[in-house]
């Protein structure tokens, strides 16, 4: 009886073994896929706002100008709400070196901001851009910053 034992435990043992091995080293070299959540994004965000713009500027605001400036990364192919997300993927396909510049961006959200009757002026939007950035920093979701130098050479390639 003791033989049939071993060899069913053989058995059933080396292809589970093998099983988690094989999922562990899927597991090991799948990136880590980082939630963004916008209530906590914008609670820092607030939190960190220095005082003369926190009195200038509402929680709501706050939220709102995260919200515009994820639709940015998403129009520019940098950011996506979840797995399937076809605006995020159009645009990521159909730009080689994908750059999101802070001057454009404030450019945008100005602009949006005006569109949507909100109080705020360039400063009130830089502050609240660069919090953000400083949290995808936090969250490790920012890559590396090239220069303008190499952004300009990639605009004149990519044109």
């Amino acid at each position: 009886m003791w033989p049939y034992i071993v060899i069913a435990s053989i058995i059933v043992l080396i292809p589970s073994w093998f099983a988690v091995v094989m999922v562990s080293a899927r597991l090991r070299n799948t990136p880590e896929q980082i939630v963004f959540d916008i209530d906590k994004a914008t609670d820092y965000v607030a939190d960190n706002l220095p005082e003369e713009i926190t009195r200038k500027i509402s929680y709501l605001d706050v939220e709102t100008l995260i919200k515009l400036e994820l639709t940015y990364l998403r129009q520019r192919g940098i950011a996506s709400y979840g797995s399937v997300d076809f605006l995020a993927e159009k645009a990521s396909e159909t730009i080689d070196t994908v750059l999101a510049h802070e001057d454009e961006l404030v450019d945008q959200l100005l602009r949006q901001a005006n569109e949507r009757n909100l109080e705020l002026d360039a400063l009130d939007i830089v502050c609240v851009t660069n919090l953000v950035n400083e949290y995808f920093l936090k969250l490790g979701v920012v890559g590396e910053e090239i220069s303008d130098v190499t952004y300009g050479e990639i605009e004149s390639t990519e044109s």
